[in-house]
């Protein structure tokens, strides 16, 4: 398995673009992706918001969301 992982992120840049031909299809490819990435929260959820006093926990939930 994470043989593969680091295949698919391998060839992260080898990805088709968008050509505005079967979105469906290309959509589900990149879900599949960034879910493989474990970075496919980001696309359903907001921006932590940003504070003055910061505790630990939510410097590292926002470095987590940007990132």
């Amino acid at each position: 398995m994470a043989e593969s992982v680091k295949d698919m992120t391998s060839k992260f840049a080898k990805l088709e673009k968008f050509q505005g031909v079967d979105f469906r299809r290309w959509q589900k490819k990149m879900h599949f992706l960034l879910t493989t990435l474990n970075v496919v929260h980001v696309l359903s959820s907001t921006a932590p918001e940003e504070k003055e006093n910061k505790t630990p926990a939510e410097i590292r939930k926002r470095c987590k969301w940007e990132n």
